[in-house]
């Protein structure tokens, strides 16, 4: 019987592995967890990593993760972005759904709960033609 301990904190759990595996821990530090979900947020919602902040709550066999980030609009100057954009809203409650849903799979247990902050907005920067 093997047993797989998480460090104390976000990662606590404790699962019997199977028969056939051999035998000792896995301890995945709290750091680890949080970089990953600051990386998967950046990609799922699409700013820079450096700009997000994760928080995560760990109870039992669950997590709540929360996420502070700016978020990505057109500029307001360009109306066919504008225009062709989706609500700010809608876009986040999508994102909130993807990143559920791709943290449960990366961190191997259930997030219940994803709570998204949006601290501001991102613009894409003009690019300048030479």
């Amino acid at each position: 019987m093997t047993t797989v301990t998480a460090s104390p904190g976000v990662g606590s759990r404790t699962t019997v592995a199977d028969p056939g595996l051999p035998a000792g821990r896995v301890n995945v530090a709290d750091r680890v967890l949080q970089k990953t979900a600051e990386r998967a947020a950046a990609d799922i919602i699409g700013v820079d990593a450096k700009n997000v902040r994760v928080e995560i709550v760990s109870a039992r066999d669950t997590a709540v993760v929360r996420v502070t980030t700016p978020f990505p609009v057109p500029r307001l100057d360009d109306t066919a972005a504008v225009g062709a954009a989706t609500p700010v809203l809608e876009a986040a409650r999508t994102a909130q759904t993807a990143l559920r849903s791709r943290l449960t799979h990366l961190f191997g247990r259930d997030v219940s709960r994803v709570d998204l902050t949006i601290s501001g907005a991102s613009v894409p920067q003009r690019k300048r033609v030479l």
